[in-house]
């Protein structure tokens, strides 16, 4: 008679093991799901971040490619520029003096005052290609 009470203690104390092991191991997948669903969200945002630094990326590729036309455009038309005013200057004697100082100063002068006005760089004395 005493190995029935025994007996059923140990039943009791093993069905509360199994019973708090499986819930240790229910309260485990909840955390494990949730980190797998916290991972993905962080994934998702990751791509969505990807995507858009490949956008401004395209973007960056096609400012830069319009900008390298416009430099060579720049360049094409100073060097007909340039040319059109040698043909035009060729055989004038006049072409070839110095210019006075007195004059070049005033120029310089004239310059700065259009440049401290906003004329987009037009007269700022940047130089537009090989001089």
């Amino acid at each position: 008679m005493k190995t029935l009470p025994l007996l059923a203690v140990v039943l009791l104390t093993l069905l509360a093991a199994a019973v708090g092991g499986i819930a240790w191991e229910r309260h485990q997948r909840n955390l494990a799901e949730a980190s797998l669903l916290t991972a993905q969200g962080e994934l998702k945002q990751t791509g969505d971040v990807l995507k858009e630094v490949r956008a401004l990326r395209n973007d960056i590729s096609d400012v830069e490619a319009r900008l390298k036309t416009l430099g060579q455009n720049r360049n094409t038309s100073g060097e007909s520029r340039r040319e059109k005013i040698n043909a035009a200057l060729a055989g004038e004697q006049c072409a070839v003096v110095a210019v006075p100082d007195a004059v070049a100063d005033s120029l310089y002068q004239r310059a700065a005052e259009v440049a401290a006005g906003d004329y987009s760089g037009a007269f700022a004395r940047k130089p537009d290609g090989k001089n």
